[in-house]
């Protein structure tokens, strides 16, 4: 017996568009990293304190985000988009900071990435979307990283 094969509203493509757009637009933060950081000398309290004040910012503002890189010397038009990633809006600044600043060894976290490309002398920011409902997040950035993977060298799964 052949299994039926359903296919979502038409709109839905074209919605996940809309948020990489959105997302890929949105002005990022800028993630402080303390001088002499590198892949040997992580000072994880000084980056935490450095960036306290956003981390706490971040509870219940969006759950799909995106990681960007440029040499520290750019302008701001250089940004690269490197990793896209959703998390329960509640859980974002837990996802953030093991991406940004200590992993969890649970994870699949970026933060060996984010360690090279901080040693390597260049800047990280984070940009940030709210998808609503909260049921579509996960669609949303399976969407954008099959669309944009060439563009998301850091997105390796699937």
């Amino acid at each position: 017996m052949p299994t039926p094969t359903l296919s979502g509203p038409s709109g839905l493509a074209e919605f996940a568009e809309s948020c990489a757009q959105a997302l890929f637009a949105e002005v990022p933060h800028q993630f402080i990293f303390p001088e002499g950081c590198s892949l040997q000398h992580w000072p994880v309290e000084e980056i935490k304190t450095a960036n306290e004040a956003f981390l706490k910012t971040l509870r219940h503002r969006a759950n799909i985000y995106c990681l960007f890189v440029r040499p520290s010397s750019g302008d701001n038009e250089n940004w690269s988009a490197v990793y896209v990633g959703e998390r329960k809006r509640d859980g974002l600044r837990d996802r953030i900071t093991q991406h940004l600043i200590t992993k969890d060894h649970r994870t699949g976290s970026m933060l060996e990435a984010v360690k090279t490309a901080v040693a390597a002398q260049q800047e990280v920011v984070v940009s940030f979307i709210k998808v609503q409902p909260e049921s579509l997040r996960l669609f949303v950035e399976e969407t954008i990283i099959a669309r944009h993977k060439v563009d998301l060298p850091w997105n390796t799964h699937g």
